[in-house]
């Protein structure tokens, strides 16, 4: 082979491998991909912890990078809870999957278990991106093109946490899209603020696999440990995860 061709050669081979989407299992590992398989979701919760690791983190780029998020590197979160699922291959590309993230305004009406009311309701009574951290004014939802880079703000007016502006950021790879949220301001539970600004963050990626896309989900919340409202607040703060999920796996799914 000449070494013109070789170097050709070698170079397709190599785009070709790092290109590549994962496999299930390899993310994950074997043990928590077979439980996956069976029970299809794996749930771990740390409240009051002494460290920041996170127990199902699966091992690609976008998932590692929300993993990290925090804006206190010197405080533990009291609350950081994760969720993992999978969802079949067929049917599902990140290009739509990164739409419907940005979708703000469709999460408006999901509903969720209200473990206060013993019952299922609606989340988010009003849900819309809004012009600046600062500034309410609605706009359109941002669902065009790359989801990568992008940062939308949002209102979410929710049953029991009240009205909260979040920062809404995104990254998209060809094998990944990720969102991050983070309440710009307080979060009340209530008459009492509970969370201040930056101290509550949701995340959510999906990796599109070679067998499966793996959806994985964590929370991570700082906020008054006062007894009359710390498991309510933690209660409330982990069905957020399975609300957000069941809407987006629905929305992905066309149903």
């Amino acid at each position: 082979m000449k070494k013109g061709a070789a170097s050709l050669f070698f170079a397709g081979f190599f785009s070709v491998c790092f290109s590549s989407a994962y496999t299930a299992s390899e993310i994950l590992g074997e043990k928590n991909f077979e439980i996956l398989r069976t029970e299809g979701k794996i749930q771990s919760n740390r409240f009051k912890g002494t460290d920041k690791n996170l127990f199902l983190l699966p091992k690609t780029a976008l998932a590692e990078k929300i993993g990290e998020a925090w804006n206190d590197s010197q405080k533990v979160p009291v609350l950081a809870g994760e969720n993992v699922y999978l969802l079949p291959k067929s049917g599902i590309d990140i290009q739509k999957a990164s739409a419907i993230l940005r979708s703000v305004s469709k999460m408006e009406g999901m509903e969720y278990y209200s473990n206060g009311e013993k019952r299922f309701t609606v989340l988010y009574k009003d849900a819309y991106c809004i012009a600046g951290p600062d500034d309410v004014t609605r706009v359109p939802d941002k669902t065009e093109g790359s989801a990568d880079g992008l940062v939308q703000y949002c209102l979410l007016n929710d049953n029991s946490l009240g009205k909260t502006n979040y920062e809404v950021s995104y990254s998209q790879t060809e094998n990944e899209v990720s969102m991050s949220l983070v309440n710009i301001t307080p979060v009340s539970y209530g008459p009492i603020k509970a969370v201040k600004p930056g101290n509550l963050h949701i995340n959510l990626v999906l990796t599109a696999c070679d067998d499966y896309n793996v959806v994985y989900m964590n929370i991570k919340a700082n906020f008054l440990l006062i007894s009359v409202i710390e498991k309510r607040m933690q209660k409330s703060l982990l069905a957020r995860l399975t609300a957000i999920y069941d809407w987006f796996s629905k929305e992905i799914s066309g149903e």
